[in-house]
């Protein structure tokens, strides 16, 4: 790179940070700071030329079809009710388990993170509804900020996953093989937050029921001063067995069909669309019908239209990269390091933590995968594999400190948590989010078996 280009890219840093601060949309602030770039480097021609055609380029991809499918599939699926039903029918589950409402909070989150594909907009929704019952049961508020902010995490990579599809798009590997290779690592994550928790509010009540017994001693057996240990979340609620089945048939007929090889991943989510569609009719009355619906297309189209902003947004802010020289410079500093290839990938990876102040997870990946993908798979990773690790990372980095966008979020929500009890609650997910990522890269075929199960099918 030269000493210009080098300037330039600082500047176009700093401009994009400063949009940021203005609270100006991700995407366009990604789109804006990179036609300034553009403009420094090759001229106002040349940035007008890359705002009328990046968009399209950016855009007009098939493999894309499957992105509004899966949004408008999870959000008919939501109107039907039957997040409401999974998050019920957790709750009856596990509401016997210690922390049972902190278990049904982590399986609520990854509902809707599944739906949304955005942690941060999971976190937003989920914090004072969760905060509330996990406090009520007695669990404390640095529990429940930990249980929200790592819940929110979990959807992507528990298909259908907007996350995996946009790293498929962008890193040229198979969407199919990587929605499969995120089941095994997504349900590895879960088990891990859920003894996490569990964990916490056991050692919690053993300290508890110390003080109980010593304050018990202590004024002779009257009981004074006696600390109440939490009572368990109470499993009556009615649960809505059909709305369970209901998931389970969307599910099994988006991803079982790619599982199967009966169809593409765009046709599975076209069928899991049309699934949602019947299934929210059967479950809504004829009158509420056309409400509905107008109500999941309005915010199908919102959250389609949000995703591809970030897209083409990130899409002219990497082509100033390749412009600038800054991705050719990368790759070659990090080819000329002649390091080995684990300590390439974990310095890679620790790339995207900083990330986590400023992006979402979507945003992270797009500017994140065209960078980093071509140096990995370079040191013979597998390129399924790699994604998964990337994504799975980058999520972790929304929750970690002091940089974690999560972590601000919840607090703008639940502002009597104050940020360091958020980040002291988050501590021990950020411990399982590391044991995940230990595993997954001592034991690659926690991600590898089903893409390659699915193959040899």
């Amino acid at each position: 790179m030269t000493v210009d280009s080098i300037v330039t890219l600082a500047l176009v840093i700093v401009l994009f940070l400063g949009l940021l601060a203005v609270r100006l949309h991700v995407g366009l602030s990604l789109m804006l700071a990179g036609l300034a770039g553009v403009v420094v480097l090759r001229g106002t021609g040349a940035a007008v030329g890359t705002a009328a055609n990046q968009p399209y380029s950016t855009a007009a991809d098939y493999s894309l079809t499957i992105i509004p499918l899966f949004i408008v599939m999870g959000v008919l699926a939501v109107n039907a009710g039957l997040a409401q039903a999974g998050f019920d029918f957790a709750s009856r589950v596990l509401g016997r388990l210690p922390g049972g409402s902190a278990l049904a909070s982590l399986a609520g989150s990854g509902l809707f993170a599944a739906v949304t594909g955005s942690s941060v907009a999971t976190v937003a929704t989920m914090a004072r509804v969760s905060t509330d019952a996990i406090v009520k049961a007695g669990l404390g508020l640095r529990l429940a900020a930990g249980v929200v902010c790592a819940g929110g995490t979990l959807g992507v990579l528990i298909p259908p996953s907007i996350v995996l599809v946009l790293y498929g798009v962008v890193a040229s590997e198979s969407i199919g093989q990587l929605l499969l290779g995120g089941i095994g690592p997504g349900l590895l994550t879960i088990l891990a937050y859920a003894a996490t928790a569990m964990i916490i509010v056991s050692v919690r009540r053993r300290r508890h029921r110390a003080t109980a017994v010593e304050t018990d001693t202590a004024d002779g057996g009257s009981g004074v001063g006696r600390t109440v240990t939490a009572t368990r979340t109470d499993p009556a609620a009615k649960v809505d067995v059909m709305g369970v089945v209901f998931l389970g048939v969307i599910f099994g007929t988006s991803i079982g069909t790619i599982y199967l090889g009966v169809a593409t991943p765009t046709e599975a989510a076209s069928f899991g669309a049309l699934a949602a569609l019947i299934i929210m009719l059967l479950r809504v009355r004829p009158p509420q019908w056309a409400a509905r619906l107008k109500d999941s297309v309005t915010e199908a189209i919102g959250l389609t239209a949000m995703t591809f902003l970030l897209m083409t947004g990130a899409g002219v802010f990497t082509y100033f990269l390749a412009l600038s020289g800054a991705s050719a410079a990368l790759v070659e500093a990090v080819v000329g390091a002649d390091l080995q290839p684990y300590i390439v990938l974990v310095l890679c990876l620790l790339l995207l933590l900083p990330l986590g102040m400023f992006l979402d997870g979507i945003s992270m990946i797009l500017i994140a995968a065209p960078l980093l993908h071509p140096i990995l798979t370079g040191y013979d990773f597998d390129g399924i594999w790699l994604g998964i690790i990337i994504v799975k990372v980058a999520e972790m980095a929304l929750i970690t400190p002091p940089v974690g966008m999560n972590a601000f979020v919840y607090s703008g929500a639940v502002p009597e948590a104050g940020l360091g009890k958020v980040f002291r609650g988050i501590g021990p997910f950020i411990l399982a989010d590391l044991v995940v990522v230990a595993l997954l890269i001592a034991v690659p075929g926690i991600v590898t078996f089903l893409p390659e199960l699915s193959s040899a099918a």
